[in-house]
């Protein structure tokens, strides 16, 4: 089966990268040309210091090459080259050093940054895109895809272009030195290279495929186990979910055993290969009539680029096999992120106001990867100020009416606007609205923090002014740590009624025009429901509500009723005459 080529990837890789990015990518490169020149210029320096230890009058004849006026001893002229060695080498490492510090610095601020961009462009897709997918995904695309794109995909490019310039400045070297050498060493590296390029790398991509999906699996499987935990452990699953996360758990430790075993395989095979050349390089010197003392240069040399070689060479072929296994990553990023970028679903309107209605007008729509219209050809006007109740059975399309009307879904056909100019899906309307739903998600943290709600500098008024409009003063001084006290993962330490009073409070705290509660109290039981309807009634005065609910006595205070069946509104009446229409159909 053939794999994607390592230039599609890097297309694509290169693609996602902003200018500024790309410029430090040029400077990688440029530290690494750096890094080569001095390498070579260590090669020919060693060849020469070897050649002087061995007969030290050659140190004088260099030096006269260099410009150097006046007599040297021989142990003065080993002196000096022993010195410039040893400062060439030095200047060497610290350009590699600086390298690798900027390398890595760079390769994870474009990480960081990416990743910030990739959540933006998640933010701003429309809610039904989400819909169609599990959480999980998008955790993994982020958290797992991106990092591994940069963290491993770039950082091994910028490690194989490093050693890369190196390898190409020391077989340079060995070329000046003995080409007929180097023809030998060329052709067991392409037979090396091949081997490499045919054998390892497609393995290495379809191992990245198989991580790829087990750890989407496993994130999964650890999902619904703490996040259904009570379920599983009351109805005894605790195994089944256990064993779920087992199959895919073992699945990629065996790849990850698989994979760093492979990527052993390359340096023993280097090894023995570099002995190999090592015999040969003798005999070939041997067969070309040189005399051992003639021979202690070249070799001494050969020694230099062959121990400098084998790790080099060793981490080109495991970084690309590491580049190879990340390429799944970069094609699902890549993707995402196209895609997502064509998927701008939220608007600025600077000049936004509510002061008259809200307009729906032939409004069609349909969810992604569907056929049927969940809601259909619907017509309504809300005006400023009025409290509307929205009943009807379960899948009549009371939560996606209020999804199109928070902006969150936008319809196919037809069109809703506030004072028929400004769009739903603005950024301003969703500063004008208070949405309290059926079930609130709540933060690991205070009760402070969850009503302010991703605020970093709490409002301490506004704060105040939300907990005793939602009736939750009372409940608050009872606790030791007051608003300060933590609720737990999703609310865990707290009641239903409870939760949704921090629910009202998060709605209320930016003072908001309009309230919209989607069957906010159906999960309550009667008496919670009633208590929580009397804070309901007083924090909707002077402001617009839509209300939607299963229970007919919840809307008993709105000023008219829509009534949905099957996504269409059959009637817009009022709340005494739709009981009194019950009270007649119960009678017959």
């Amino acid at each position: 089966m053939s794999t994607p080529s390592l230039y599609s990837a890097i297309k694509k890789l290169r693609a996602l990268l902003t200018r500024q990015e790309k410029t430090k990518c040029l400077g990688i490169a440029g530290f690494a040309v750096c890094a080569s020149v001095f390498e070579i210029i260590t090669t020919f320096l060693i060849v020469v210091f070897a050649q002087v230890l061995n007969q030290p009058e050659m140190g004088q004849h260099y030096f006269k090459k260099l410009g150097f006026v006046g007599t040297l001893s021989p142990n003065r002229a080993v002196l000096y080259m022993a010195l410039g060695v040893g400062g060439v080498y030095l200047i060497k490492n610290l350009i590699s050093g600086a390298e690798v510090f900027y390398q890595n610095f760079s390769i994870q601020k474009m990480s960081y940054e990416f990743k910030n961009k990739m959540l933006y462009q998640f933010a701003k897709v429309d809610y039904g895109f989400y819909l169609t997918r599990n959480s999980s995904l998008g955790m993994q695309i982020v958290g797992s895809d991106a990092e591994s794109m940069f963290s491993s995909g770039m950082t091994s490019l910028a490690i194989i272009v490093s050693e890369g310039f190196v390898f190409i400045g020391l077989i340079s070297v060995i070329i000046y030195m003995n080409p007929s050498l180097a023809l030998i060493l060329f052709g067991m590296g392409g037979v090396l290279g091949l081997a490499i390029a045919k054998g390892l790398l497609p393995r290495f991509y379809r191992f990245g495929q198989k991580l790829q999906e087990a750890s989407l699996h496993s994130t999964l499987n650890l999902l619904q186990f703490f996040h259904g935990f009570k379920e599983i452990i009351l109805l005894g699953k605790r195994d089944s979910f256990i064993n779920a996360y087992q199959v895919h758990s073992l699945k990629r430790s065996r790849i990850q055993a698989l994979q760093t075993a492979l990527n052993a395989l390359p340096r023993m095979v280097i090894e023995v290969l570099f002995i190999g050349l090592f015999v040969t390089t003798i005999a070939v010197l041997c067969l070309e009539h040189e005399t051992p003392i003639q021979m202690i240069g070249v070799l001494g040399g050969y020694l230099y680029v062959g121990f400098r070689l084998m790790p080099g060479l060793n981490r080109i072929i495991n970084q690309l096999n590491t580049f190879k296994s990340c390429i799944p990553s970069i094609d699902r990023v890549y993707s995402e992120y196209i895609s997502t970028g064509e998927k701008e679903s939220y608007v600025q309107s600077p000049d936004f106001t509510f002061q008259e209605s809200l307009v729906l007008k032939g409004l069609s729509f349909k969810y992604l990867n569907t056929n049927n219209d969940a809601l259909k050809k619907l017509t309504l006007e809300i005006k400023k100020g009025e409290c509307i109740g929205v009943v009807g059975e379960t899948g009549s399309g009371k939560s996606t009416l209020v999804d199109v009307l928070l902006g969150l879904l936008q319809p196919h056909e037809g069109s809703i606007l506030v004072d028929n100019k400004h769009p739903v899906n603005s950024y301003q309307w969703h500063h004008h609205i208070g949405y309290v739903p059926q079930s609130i998600y709540l933060t690991d943290d205070s009760i402070k923090a969850n009503i302010a709600f991703g605020e970093d500098v709490v409002d301490e008024g506004a704060l105040n002014k939300a907990i005793d409009a939602a009736q939750l003063r009372r409940f608050i001084k009872s606790l030791p740590d007051e608003a300060n006290t933590l609720v737990g993962e999703r609310g865990i330490r707290l009641s239903g009624g409870e939760r949704q009073r921090i629910a009202i409070a998060r709605a209320l705290y930016r003072n908001p025009e309009v309230l919209i509660f989607d069957e906010a109290t159906s999960a309550l039981d009667n008496e919670t429901e009633a208590k929580l309807m009397e804070t309901i009634d007083a924090v909707s005065k002077q402001r617009t509500v839509i209300m939607i609910a299963h229970r007919l006595t919840t809307l008993k205070g709105c000023d008219r009723l829509i009534v949905m069946e099957h996504g269409e509104i059959s009637k817009i009446t009022q709340y005494d005459t739709l009981m009194s229409e019950k009270r007649g159909n119960s009678d017959e």
